[in-house]
């Protein structure tokens, strides 16, 4: 095998074994055949790190990293950073333990970046699949570069399973929970890399329904993207950010009620619950602030609490 492959392939990997010999064979059947597949086994409690042991001895081109204790969503981004710290290859591809990627995948967005320099990373369309593997819905996207950055702000707008870029100095941020590809992304754009999207669907993304976030957990990661928004804005106008000074406990706990927050941090609470509509989440929030901060005047706040529809998105505008 080539010591220095064109292709870099990071995959985390936890309790994945239903899914995982689909996952992998979608890799080692490309018909690109030039990568290495680095693989972080994350603490498994299943057969996972079994059936990597095996794929392992069978290809040299798989070369597995063990970790001894799962951390959860953190340990998720330290893993895809452990990745490109080992990674040889002139490309990264993502890849995740439950999808399946389309047997000319690497070839084509491979193909595209070397025809294009001036792109640093591209994605894909990809068709989206449940349990069994079948189709549930097409997952399209903006494919140039303009469209992507002009989306990116509303939505995320590269799916993170299925993009390739250029392997260089840039990481993932380790506090950008359950939100760290969207913070890669508005980072990558503050540079002025460029952006691409190919419009065939070059992977399966499987849905899962065990997957699907918790009503709570979705704020919070409501929560996190409008962080990673803000860091944007904030670093695109004053030529830096406060994440050095962020702590991400601060929004994993603003719906517990023993946990006390900045009152600054309730308020970017509440905002965000409006914006989203989600009157559940912004009534606890205004029930912290009444706890921890009596004297903080919450009216024009509660008042969104008795709207609802358009009229709620325009009092949004309006407030902030």
């Amino acid at each position: 095998m080539n010591t220095t492959p064109l292709i870099s392939v990071i995959m985390s990997v936890y309790n994945a074994e239903r899914y995982l010999h689909q996952a992998i064979d979608s890799i080692l059947q490309q018909t690109f055949p030039d990568f290495e597949f680095i693989i972080i086994e994350d603490g498994s409690t299943d057969r996972s790190a079994e059936i990597l042991e095996m794929y392992a001895k069978q290809d040299q081109r798989l070369k597995l990293i063990r970790k001894s204790k799962n951390k959860g969503a953190k340990g998720f981004i330290e893993n895809l950073n452990l990745g490109l710290d080992q990674a040889k290859g002139k490309y990264i591809a993502r890849m995740d333990a439950d999808d399946i990627s389309d047997p000319d995948r690497f070839q084509q967005q491979m193909d595209f970046l070397e025809k294009h320099p001036s792109v640093f990373i591209v994605g894909a369309a990809m068709n989206g699949i449940d349990e069994n593997g079948d189709f549930i819905k097409f997952l399209q996207v903006h494919t140039d570069d303009h469209s992507i950055k002009k989306n990116m702000l509303r939505n995320i707008a590269l799916f993170h399973p299925v993009i390739m870029f250029r392997n260089s100095d840039i990481r993932y941020r380790d506090k950008m929970i359950s939100c760290e590809d969207y913070d890669l992304y508005l980072r990558m754009m503050l540079e002025n890399k460029k952006m691409a999207n190919l419009s065939t669907p070059l992977l399966k993304y499987r849905i899962l329904q065990n997957s699907l976030s918790r009503k709570d957990k979705t704020f919070i990661r409501w929560m996190m993207v409008e962080k990673a928004r803000f860091f944007y804005a904030e670093k695109r106008k004053t030529g830096s950010d406060s994440y050095h000074d962020f702590n991400p406990d601060d929004i994993q706990n603003i719906l517990t009620p023993e946990y006390k927050n900045r009152i600054e941090d309730l308020v970017f609470a509440a905002k965000t619950a409006i914006k989203f509509e989600q009157k559940e989440e912004l009534s606890a929030i205004l029930d912290k602030i009444r706890q921890h901060y009596p004297e903080k005047n919450t009216t024009k706040y509660q008042i969104a609490l008795q709207l609802s529809g358009i009229v709620l998105k325009l009092y949004s505008k309006i407030l902030f």
